[in-house]
């Protein structure tokens, strides 16, 4: 038991350096390197053992690497690659997808359990959205902001399953 949450714990730190490392790299202009981090953060997160609800302190350390690689990197990436006088309306839809990612992995660690089937997870969302980032050439702001704000709904609202 111990030595899994050391396991948990140690891929999640790791997934949340990679995450730090590709913020950096993308303010350094190296959108090769901050794909690569992410692509790193990626695979980690898909060979990371998931911790229990047990483990307290290795499930907020899970959720804090979310957060920062598949919620906060996206929207860095985006806010340097669509950053024109005109991008306003991104900008805060990036804030609305980043605390949609919060929500989500807030709901996560609650003792509460809940019945609800399915939710995008935050590594999804983010994924697809550095996906767009950094692979479309010419963005619409109207197509950016709408593809944003359906990941964030569909990160926040559950799928409910009918009875």
């Amino acid at each position: 038991m111990v030595e899994e949450m050391r396991i948990s714990v140690t891929f999640s730190l790791i997934i949340l350096f990679a995450g730090i490392c590709s913020i950096l790299a993308v303010y350094q202009g190296h959108r090769e390197w901050s794909l690569f981090s992410f692509g790193l953060g990626v695979v980690l997160h898909t060979l990371k053992p998931k911790p229990s609800q047990e483990e307290a302190f290795s499930q907020s350390i899970h959720s804090l690497s979310q957060l920062i690689t598949f919620g906060t990197v996206p929207g860095i990436m985006l806010y340097k690659t669509v950053l024109t006088p005109n991008s306003f309306l991104v900008w805060v839809c990036i804030g609305i997808f980043v605390s949609a990612c919060a929500i989500q992995l807030a709901h996560k660690n609650t003792r509460f359990p809940s019945k609800v089937n399915k939710r995008m997870s935050v590594a999804a969302g983010g994924s697809l959205l550095t996906l767009y980032a950094l692979f479309i050439a010419k963005y619409s702001i109207i197509l950016t902001t709408l593809l944003i704000l359906l990941l964030s709904l569909l990160i926040v609202f559950p799928i409910r399953k009918r009875n």
